[in-house]
């Protein structure tokens, strides 16, 4: 039974390649090698527009998601730089407050300074009175 050669005996040939082979060859490395290319800069151009977009999202929460987003930032921000994370949160809070809740937490501040003394001396005197009352209870006994 002799009739055409199989796919297999074809196969394990061993012909020098022609120079339609090698060009064919040396096109398709080319065309593979700018496909990769496009494939990379592609993906790398997605993960650049996720990161951005990952970036302004943080940025909407740091404007828009209150007083503990904004410090929450702040610290890990302040922490990331080496920084004391308390005062990275507390500077990127007050930055964020509005005129007027700056002006109002100056107030409670200059209020609570002047009214110290006051407090103090409150307290001072409740103990004396406390001191005096119990002397008295005893010497009555």
């Amino acid at each position: 039974m002799t009739g055409p050669p199989s796919a297999a005996n074809s196969m394990n040939t061993t012909d020098p390649p022609t120079p339609d082979t090698t060009a064919a060859i040396t096109e398709l490395t080319e065309s593979l090698r700018e496909l990769l290319a496009a494939t990379l800069r592609h993906t790398f151009g997605i993960a650049l527009d996720k990161v951005e977009e990952l970036a302004s999202t943080f940025d909407r929460f740091a404007a828009n998601g209150g007083i503990t987003i904004t410090a929450l930032l702040g610290g890990a921000s302040a922490h990331l730089e080496g920084r004391n994370r308390f005062w990275g949160a507390a500077t990127r809070v007050l930055s964020s407050l509005g005129p007027g809740a700056k002006a109002a937490l100056v107030l409670v501040l200059v209020l609570t300074l002047v009214l110290l003394p006051v407090t103090v001396l409150l307290v001072l005197l409740a103990l004396i009175v406390c001191v005096v009352l119990i002397s008295l209870r005893r010497t009555d006994s």
